[in-house]
């Protein structure tokens, strides 16, 4: 169970951008822009596990793609994951490869209907659901802070999660509440009763006037260096977007 959790993380974790999906925004008034934030991810024990970085691309308001590169402490080059964004989806194209071992994971939309998920040299096409809304990759972060008012009033809100470790869509469930510290603690877990027993949920903090992932705790989508599943932390700082 934990391994499915993992996927999910990986598909959490991949990247908080700040921008909408799709915007009806005319792109002439709005200028380019480039975002570059990092997140600072530790283990148990308080040491640095890893260091992700950034960089988010706009375009007329909208977010047109992504990379996020993850690190060891010392700097050198752990994985790496690119996005491109399709304006409306909670479903985006990506690519997650680990520079370590050359494990490759991916997401292409396959038409109107279906999805093409691909894991190593395995692949499926799956038709899109028709009774929930369909995310994958940064789509679930994206879905989260888009629907963060009715997170903080207690809804419950259910999705079909895509993950390509596992070649198949899953039942999710999203439920937040507001924290001390006026966050919003936005759970991520299985919809099965009997998943929930069996795993720990993941959790993300989320700040209501930008909308970001400012701090994650669970397991990590990045395995450690013997390639078991990794507890964290993840703090995210965000320096303000640079125009291009």
């Amino acid at each position: 169970m934990t391994s499915l959790l993992a996927a999910v993380a990986n598909i959490l974790l991949a990247t908080s951008v700040t921008g909408p999906v799709g915007s009806s925004v005319d792109p002439s008034v709005v200028p380019s822009s480039i975002e570059r934030f990092r997140g600072v991810a530790r283990s148990k024990d308080g040491a640095v596990a890893y260091v992700e970085t950034h960089e988010v691309r706009l375009s007329g308001g909208r977010v047109t793609s992504a990379e996020t590169r993850y690190s060891r402490a010392d700097g050198r080059a752990i994985a790496r994951l690119v996005s491109e964004y399709a304006p409306g989806s909670f479903a985006p194209d990506y690519e997650f490869q680990d520079l370590r071992t050359g494990a490759r994971e991916a997401v292409r939309r396959a038409g109107d209907a279906t999805i093409r998920l691909v894991d190593g040299d395995r692949a499926k096409v799956l038709p899109l659901p028709e009774d929930l809304p369909l995310v994958a990759g940064q789509g679930l972060d994206r879905y989260a802070r888009e629907h963060l008012e009715q997170l903080a009033g207690g809804e419950v809100l259910r999705v079909s999660l895509a993950l390509p470790g596992r070649l198949d869509a899953f039942g999710f469930q999203l439920r937040g509440e507001r924290i001390e510290n006026g966050r919003i603690r936005v759970r991520f877990e299985p919809s099965s009763f009997l998943l929930r027993l069996l795993a720990p949920s993941l959790e993300g903090e989320y700040d209501p006037a930008t909308r970001r992932l400012v701090r994650y705790v669970g397991v990590s989508n990045v395995a450690d260096e013997d390639g078991s599943p990794q507890q964290v932390e993840i703090s995210y700082s965000y320096p303000e977007p640079s125009s291009s």
